[in-house]
């Protein structure tokens, strides 16, 4: 008896300092953020996060709950590392150039709050007010289309197959001319589909399409034609998360058609390109190359296809007087997510001017490409005729 007695002395100290220890190793993570999850971060995260980091989204990982083990909580780390270093929300645009439409950038107060929270303990806040479960968007960001377009087939990723890319052309059947202010795609499978370019056929890329991405509308009286007939090209990038990669995963999306009404009138939008030469020179060098855009006109969008990642890349307009007027300034562009960027205020161009784009090379460290990229650096100038 003497002996069970001590043996469950034993016990009840080593247990209690087992509890003392795990206390201590808790106190060093102790509560310091006045934000919580429920209050204050979770808003941010559906808002800026909530299109891809949801259940059935495109990205790996749902930031819509709390989830010690699966949740926001569980990649708190990863979550500010992300945000500190700007890789998330992925959004080049640099805020020191002309302003664009469209990005999901957290504000500075907002990203004050989320790494606050990430940082200082993670708390959850009043359970009362736990958000409610979130799904994958499925519907179109600008409401009903006027014409939905389903792909011509479906693409399916076997287990083991990561990723791959697919052409699609995609006829419209119009019987006569149409205009089109915007267009949109809605995945048939989420979780697949990382990127789509959809461009006319033998014309301009009128889209470019990424996960969390609403479809912009061009300015009021400016439109992209479709000829009677006319067939759209899609390409269209699908990628599993890991989490995928023994499953078969099949998609087949749609693209939908919102036109112009009433129909513009010489208003239709252009596009001139200007071409990078073959990039021969070391990866560590910066390059520029510039073309004289003849027609002139009203700059309102720009769609850079890169080769590869850049640091920096710059889009200016050069007149005769050699007085310089910057389009547009990236900063860490991939080729991963094509973008199309819509000006907020429109730019006149005069005939003649010159279009001047300079890049800088990539940090050596900011990861390898998903996919080989075959295509060459050039920039497309969506305008309307003056």
């Amino acid at each position: 008896m003497m002996n069970t007695h001590r043996l469950l002395i034993g016990i009840s100290v080593v247990g209690a300092l087992s509890l003392l220890t795990v206390r201590g190793l808790d106190a060093h993570k102790g509560i310091t953020s006045k934000y919580t999850y429920n209050d204050d971060v979770f808003p941010i995260l559906r808002d800026k996060c909530g299109r891809c980091h949801v259940d059935g989204g495109a990205a790996p990982m749902s930031l819509m709950s709390y989830g010690v083990q699966s949740g926001a909580v569980a990649w708190a780390e990863s979550i500010r590392e992300n945000l500190v270093s700007e890789a998330m929300p992925p959004w080049y645009a640099d805020p020191a150039g002309p302003a664009v439409r469209g990005g999901h950038v957290l504000s500075p107060r907002e990203l004050d709050i989320v790494v606050t929270w990430a940082t200082g303990g993670t708390p959850q806040g009043d359970q009362r007010k736990t958000p409610a479960p979130m799904k994958a968007h499925e519907d179109w960001s600008l409401g009903k289309p006027d014409l939905v377009l389903q792909l011509p087939q479906e693409s399916t990723l076997g287990p083991g197959q990561m990723e791959k890319s697919m052409d699609f052309a995609i006829p419209t059947a119009l019987g006569a001319a149409r205009w089109v202010k915007a267009i949109d795609l809605l995945p048939g499978t989420p979780s697949l589909v990382r990127s789509a370019t959809i461009a006319v056929e033998h014309g301009p890329v009128i889209a470019a399409w990424e996960p969390g991405s609403d479809a912009v509308v061009a300015p009021a009286g400016a439109a992209f034609k479709l000829d009677a007939g006319a067939t759209l090209l899609a390409h269209i990038r699908y990628k599993k998360s890991y989490l995928e990669e023994q499953e078969t995963k099949t998609d087949r999306s749609a693209l939908g058609l919102y036109f112009a009404d009433p129909t513009p009138s010489m208003r239709d939008i252009q596009s001139f390109t200007v071409k990078g030469s073959a990039d021969e020179s070391p990866a560590t060098a910066a390059r520029t190359f510039s073309a004289t855009f003849g027609k002139g006109g009203r700059l309102i969008a720009l769609y850079p296809s890169v080769d590869k990642p850049y640091a920096t890349m710059r889009i200016d307009a050069v007149a005769s007087s050699g007085r310089r007027t910057t389009l547009l300034r990236l900063r860490g562009i991939r080729p991963e997510w094509p973008r199309q960027y819509w000006l907020v205020n429109p730019v006149d161009l005069p005939p003649g001017v010159s279009i001047e784009v300079s890049t800088t090379p990539s940090d050596p460290d900011s990861g390898p490409l998903a996919a080989p990229v075959k295509s060459p650096l050039e920039i497309a100038l969506d305008f309307v005729p003056l």
